[in-house]
């Protein structure tokens, strides 16, 4: 019985979904049938008054078209939503007609079709364009679809035909984007400000995009004309943020005091503060923000879990311990929870409680991790058959995760030097899934680590073949030949195929210098070191550099170069070697 209602329950609304856009005519429903109710009538009598003929506005369809179209509502009718919409598709492809476009743009977003969406959405609105809803469908499937030069065209026709673009929407989109165009962005929201200088919306998406290029100041003074109309939670979080640009920590903290007293009761707000107190390292302060949150909201699952991860860095486990119990008890934040009492766990040594946790893990982004310290568990227990054992059952439970517990069960082995077991499972991966580059990728650094370079050559020489622009494979191959072998020409060229492709990369950047020096090009050697320890002050760049610094003479700034390394890595060990091969007596 349940069956049945569900599947009418699910025809009727497709049908009143589908009756929002006529295909092949422009017509409203209203237009095509006139109802009049009478009241009176103990059932209700429904009387339709057929329209006349000057009242259709039609569309001309050749008659394949009209047949996709009549089997397209019969799929509709009949559940086959995936065989209607590839009719609507084909049909607003060859026809361009606006009704069936808007038809198939909604029923694709319906379905999750993306792809289809986003064609059709751009016919509807390119075909209609004083449709609103055409714009609106077409702006969200760019979006959506990353476009976001194009979303900008139609978001600015939904403001044209008095609609709410909400431009801030592809402004936070556009943190990923590079700076082109990210600057072609800015150059359309400010052309639009020049017509309309008042827009709040506009202003606002203006300001995060100059923050997003690192232009504070200009972000700043627009958050501050703003917050002086009105006080708005997106423009004090722009605020926020520019003036951390600035690194004007002591301005944050004065401003957050200032709005929490305007607006005391804002939850988000007080989150804002007790997390800028986190990070500039005010744990107490910071605790105590979180607290007054609590009291007003005790199961606030963000305030919980803040609270807990305080305690842990303050070193009270005990007390951590308590707040994720609560977060336990009422649901909130749940696999957090059980991941860290399993560190606290395991930190006390109750290996038994510490895997009962991480077990209760479900497929979220702590599921990996827990993974790694259950099999870690066993490992240091020496049970690595029991541990083997574990992850390819997980594997088996859950396909999905094949590839990343493989990397899990690699890493645990070659940690502890298990060579031939390492080697026996990647072949093993390699051979089920030859077409997985990052399992060669693996293999080869794998092949490194043993100091098998033919391993590594072979599955890196794959690599390229299989995909000739995979920058990480080229550098990889070409800093080992420069490294390990005295082929340093071969490696030059590898080195800046890399290159080519991520010229603005740190760890590319420090490969070339080492080849350089490897050639005994020094002065260029240093230009890239330098370049790549301003980028990334990793501990190994600091180490070529040093070591090209000391062999060219430059000894006192070798040293101050290690000797910064080893301050932010003093336990470094290619540092310390480095350090001893040129300073040992």
């Amino acid at each position: 019985m349940y069956k049945r209602r569900e599947h009418s329950i699910r025809e009727l609304y497709l049908l009143f979904f589908l009756g929002l856009i006529t295909a092949c005519t422009a017509v409203s429903p209203e237009q095509a049938a006139i109802e009049t109710v009478n009241l009176s009538e103990s059932a209700v009598a429904v009387e339709i008054q057929e329209p006349k003929a000057a009242e259709f506005a039609t569309a001309k369809f050749e008659e394949s078209d009209l047949y996709s179209l009549l089997l397209a509502e019969v799929a509709g009718f009949r559940g086959r939503y995936d065989l209607a919409l590839k009719n609507y598709v084909d049909i607003a492809k060859a026809s361009r007609d606006p009704g069936v476009a808007g038809r198939a743009a909604i029923l694709a977003s319906y379905l999750r079709n993306y792809e289809s969406a986003l064609i059709t959405s751009q016919i509807w609105a390119e075909e209609d364009p004083d449709n609103l809803d055409a714009h609106r469908y077409a702006a969200d499937q760019l979006r959506r679809a990353g476009d976001l030069e194009t979303a900008i065209f139609h978001m600015e026709a939904i403001k044209r035909l008095g609609g709410l673009a909400n431009f801030e929407l592809v402004a936070f989109q556009a943190e990923n984007l590079d700076q082109a165009s990210r600057n072609a962005l800015l150059l359309a929201i400010t052309e639009m400000l020049a017509l309309d200088s008042k827009d709040e919306q506009l202003r606002f998406s203006q300001a995060v995009l100059f923050e997003q290029n690192g232009q504070y100041e200009r972000a700043l003074m627009i958050a501050n004309e703003l917050l002086e109309r009105k006080t708005d939670l997106n423009v004090i979080l722009l605020k926020v943020n520019s003036l951390k640009g600035l690194q004007r920590g002591p301005e944050i903290n004065a401003f957050l005091k200032e709005m929490l007293m305007e607006l005391p009761d804002s939850r988000r707000l007080r989150l804002i503060y007790a997390q800028f107190l986190f990070e500039v390292g005010e744990l107490v302060s910071s605790k105590e923000q979180y607290e007054s949150i609590l009291m007003k909201f005790p199961s606030d699952g963000d305030a919980l879990f803040a609270i807990a991860l305080i305690n842990l860095e303050l070193g009270d486990s005990n007390r951590a311990k308590r707040y994720l119990e609560d977060m336990v008890r009422w649901n909130r934040r749940i696999d957090e929870a059980h991941f860290y009492l399993g560190i606290i766990a395991e930190r006390e040594g109750n290996l038994e409680q510490a895997l009962s946790e991480y077990k209760q893990m479900g497929l979220g982004y702590q599921f990996l991790p827990a993974q790694f310290r259950i099999a870690s568990i066993f490992a240091k227990q020496g049970f690595i058959r029991e541990m083997r054992d574990y992850l390819e059952f997980k594997r088996r439970e859950h396909p999905d995760f094949h590839e990343q517990l493989v990397f899990l069960e690699i890493q645990i082995l070659s940690d502890r030097n298990y060579e031939e077991e390492v080697f026996h499972l990647l072949d093993r991966a390699v051979s089920d899934n030859p077409e997985s580059l990052d399992l060669l990728y693996s293999r080869a650094m794998i092949g490194q680590k043993f100091g098998k370079l033919d391993i590594l050559e072979r599955d890196l020489r794959s690599i390229i073949t299989k995909d000739p622009l995979n920058a990480d494979a080229l550098n990889a191959l070409g800093y080992t030949l420069a490294d390990l072998t005295d082929r340093h020409e071969e490696a030059l060229a590898l080195i800046q195929r890399a290159l080519a492709i991520k010229p603005e990369e740190a760890a590319f950047i420090d490969s070339l210098g080492w080849v350089l020096y490897r050639l005994k090009n020094f002065e260029e050697a240093l230009t890239y070191l330098r370049q790549a320890l301003r980028l990334f002050p990793n501990e190994e760049v600091a180490a070529h550099l040093g070591e090209v610094l000391w062999v060219t003479g430059k000894r006192q700034e070798a040293n101050k170069v290690w000797e910064k390394a080893l301050e932010l890595s003093p336990e470094s060990e290619i540092l310390k070697r480095v350090i001893k091969q040129f300073t040992s007596p």
